[in-house]
């Protein structure tokens, strides 16, 4: 059960919290709009296209503006507890100020699990519906003709280089297949033009095999060669969705496919991470807020020091994930570089002005 104090923050709160979310969301709206409103219109389609296609993204705006707003919501609190004396009157009915920091921190974890269920859930959704109405209805760029590239990968003991792939439609061009004999000698080479992917089967068309120690080779109509992996799993890392459109569960077993594949996973293993570390900036930025609080009890200083605050969060925290993608620090060191850092700043300054 809340005691009274707490039910009493927790109900101030959520009222601010719901004021200022609903000014963020309108903000995130408007400069969408003004930056996508010339294609929408050259697109020329229905205002009821256009309507789904923001409400579609309200749960992936909610998820990413939460945490700035909830310390938002926080600080201004505070504040106006000081301008109404009220901390003042905690303080001489003998509740400390540490009290309410410790109720803060603790509602600040119960709404970071609250996140990221929610992001998880209708956050990917949304996103998803959304990239559809944009890719298809608006841009009519079919998600069917996204191609890769130069894929190379290892499925047990064959290396399999191939120049051009069609991941959602099974197909691609210019494959070679490299079979070992232990770990530094080639059997046989296999190479086709064209082929067809499926899970456990790959058809090659007219494919010619090559016996590097024998010295012969002959071709065949077809081939049937058994690899395990799926030619879908690599759309991801070569698609234009965000890491936003896939959930942590669909994240973690593409990682783990493209790990016995020998595939590259420092970009998919940190979006792992981060879907994580994101929602958990919410207990950080608290933190961060508490801490600002016990130093400025000006409303207006302390929502400018906390918009700085949080453009330089940001700001770490895309440095670590970017350094992490490109493999130079590990993905959890990069996606949680952020919170580590201003969570141990945040704490350090509560801790030392308590002693204070």
């Amino acid at each position: 059960m809340l005691s009274t104090l707490n039910h009493y923050l927790l109900r101030q709160n959520l009222l601010l919290m719901f004021i200022i979310l609903l000014c963020g969301i309108g903000i995130y709206l408007v400069v969408d709009l003004l930056e996508r409103i010339n294609i929408i219109v050259d697109s020329q389609v229905g205002l009821d296209v256009a309507l789904k296609y923001f409400i579609s993204k309200l749960p992936l705006i909610i998820s990413q503006i939460l945490p700035a707003i909830f310390m938002l919501s926080v600080i201004v609190q505070i504040a106006i507890m000081f301008y109404n004396n009220e901390m003042l009157a905690l303080e001489s009915n003998s509740i400390s100020f540490s009290r309410t920091v410790l109720f803060f921190i603790f509602y600040a974890f119960v709404f970071f699990l609250m996140l990221l269920v929610f992001s998880e859930t209708l956050g990917v959704r949304g996103y998803q519906e959304t990239e559809k109405i944009w890719n298809v209805d608006i841009r009519q760029r079919q998600v069917e003709q996204r191609e890769i590239n130069d894929l190379w990968f290892k499925d047990q003991q064959r290396i399999i280089f191939v120049k051009k792939a069609w991941p959602q439609q099974g197909k691609g061009k210019g494959l070679t297949i490299y079979e070992l004999q232990g770990t530094d000698r080639i059997r046989e080479i296999v190479q086709a033009d064209t082929f067809k992917a499926a899970p456990g089967k790959w058809t090659l068309h007219n494919p010619v095999l090559l016996k590097p120690h024998e010295f012969r080779s002959w071709e065949r109509d077809t081939l049937e060669v058994p690899l395990k992996t799926d030619l879908t799993s690599f759309a991801l890392t070569d698609s234009r969705l965000p890491v936003e459109a896939r959930s942590i569960f669909t994240l973690g077993s593409l990682i783990t496919q493209l790990k016995e594949s020998g595939s590259n996973v420092e970009k998919l293993a940190t979006a792992w991470h981060s879907k994580i570390a994101y929602p958990f900036a919410l207990v950080v930025m608290t933190v961060l807020g508490l801490a600002l609080a016990t130093v400025f009890r000006n409303i207006y200083i302390l929502v400018t020091l906390s918009l700085v605050i949080v453009f330089l969060y940001y700001t770490v925290y895309v440095f670590g994930v970017s350094y992490a993608e490109e493999g130079l620090i590990g993905p959890f060191w990069g996606a949680w570089l952020a919170n580590i850092l201003f969570g141990t700043l945040g704490i350090g300054h509560i801790l030392w002005a308590e002693r204070c």
